[in-house]
């Protein structure tokens, strides 16, 4: 019989390099990028109810909203209405990986909460029907199935798993406080730039892993913060280094632990927001949790 009852950590991801191809017809941005899954993770807590409605119950220190415009409902709600299901469900999600930070929490919460919903209604979807779904809520929710080390091309859906390439690494991830960028509104600078004669930076290359974001530059101008932490991150001397995503975090990887972990008290003592991490084989795996049938 299904679990009437899951919990799923849902791990964010590292952009460690980023690329814009070019607008798209359907008004998104053609890129290329590799996608790295690390152990810094929301949990979810999936219980079913007798309510026929979905409630969401969140823990965190970030305030966000607990109806439609949360990605964890979307899901939730995309699900019962696919599949004409009146079951209720309720979400507790407890929030761990920063909001509007560039490390995909919001769209990991959104494919944990599609896999979980898929085992407690016992939907037995495969992998391409959940992508489907998945693409529906965002352009990164398909990649946390996966999980990883990944290339994504299209508007990012478009996935090749590669052979982990960093297990030995640790990473800080650092950002100013209260700097959350909207990926939306990073995107509208960065066409802006474009329409200027801005051009792309040159490849910042580890082994063959180029670290170089295309859209930096937009996030600096938006979060004139960034220019401090970007001068201090390269005087740290990484093997790499850069902006996940839209910004405004910024990633830094030894394979020597102890040069991380300076590298997190100086930033610390510079009153850098500082999370440490290490990547992760797969993007999204289920907790002991007291099951009921």
């Amino acid at each position: 019989m299904s679990k009437a009852k899951l919990v799923i950590n849902a791990c964010a991801k590292i952009n460690l390099g980023l690329r814009v191809l070019g607008k798209r017809s359907d008004g998104y941005h053609e890129i290329e990028t590799l996608f790295q899954s690390i152990d810094l993770h929301d949990t979810l807590t999936l219980e079913l109810t007798e309510s026929a409605e979905i409630s969401l119950e969140i823990s965190s220190p970030w305030a966000l909203p607990k109806g439609q415009e949360n990605l964890v409902y979307r899901a939730a709600e995309l699900i019962r209405a696919r599949f004409g299901i009146a079951d209720g469900v309720h979400v507790r999600l407890e929030k761990r990986i920063p909001v509007g930070a560039g490390l995909g929490g919001g769209s990991s919460d959104a494919a944990a909460t599609l896999v979980g919903l898929n085992e407690l209604f016992r939907l037995a979807l495969n992998s391409a029907k959940l992508q489907e779904l998945a693409l529906q809520l965002g352009s990164d929710v398909p990649y946390f199935f996966v999980g990883g080390l990944c290339r994504g091309r299209g508007r990012g859906e478009l996935l090749e798993k590669l052979p982990e390439r960093l297990a030995d690494h640790s990473f800080v991830l650092t950002m100013p406080p209260s700097s959350a960028l909207s990926t939306a509104e990073v995107y509208r600078h960065y066409d802006e730039l474009c329409r200027q004669g801005w051009q792309p930076p040159p490849a910042r290359l580890y082994e063959d892993i180029d670290c170089a974001n295309d859209l930096e530059d937009a996030a600096l101008a938006l979060c004139p913060a960034l220019h401090a932490l970007r001068k201090l991150l390269k005087e740290l001397e990484p093997e790499l280094w850069g902006m996940s995503g839209s910004g405004p975090t910024y990633y830094a990887a030894w394979a020597s632990s102890a040069k991380t972990q300076h590298a997190a008290q100086l930033l610390a003592h510079e009153h850098y927001a500082v999370y440490l991490a290490r990547p992760t084989p797969r993007a999204i795996s289920f907790a002991p949790s007291q099951d009921v049938d």
